[in-house]
């Protein structure tokens, strides 16, 4: 798959939110969204890490990194103590280092980033689920 500069300048900044109404948790989320820009991220680290568009991704999934975190902390926190539970809290410390610093290279933040977006994601929907 090839993405052009154009195509991702298209593709809506929209983050996921989060509010909390009592015991509820109501995400609204803009999943395709988030979903674009983690298939993105990934073609653009194979073909074109660097440049304008690729900056700008990179910033969209530092933020959705920030507002995913919350709710997949969340679901890590409801787990009960096990390997499983440790691996969810892991991956959120994980993400959010990764969205402070991912190093210097584009295409290895790209692809850190995108995958630590897509985990959160699968968490924040498990979340819902419960």
């Amino acid at each position: 798959m090839t993405v052009l500069a154009h195509e991702l300048a298209a593709v809506p900044s929209e983050t996921a939110t989060v509010t909390s109404a009592g015991q509820e948790t109501a995400i609204t989320s803009a999943a395709a969204a988030v979903a674009g820009d983690v298939e993105a991220a990934l073609a653009l680290a194979d073909h074109q890490p660097a440049g304008e568009a690729a900056v700008r991704l990179r910033e969209r999934l530092r933020e959705h990194v920030r507002t995913l975190a919350v709710p997949a902390e969340r679901y890590a926190d409801v787990l009960p103590e096990s390997r499983e539970k440790d691996i969810a809290a892991g991956t959120v410390r994980f993400a959010r280092k990764v969205a402070r610093d991912c190093g210097s290279d584009p295409a290895i933040a790209l692809r850190l980033l995108a995958k630590s977006v897509a985990h959160l994601a699968r968490y924040t929907d498990l979340l819902r689920s419960t």
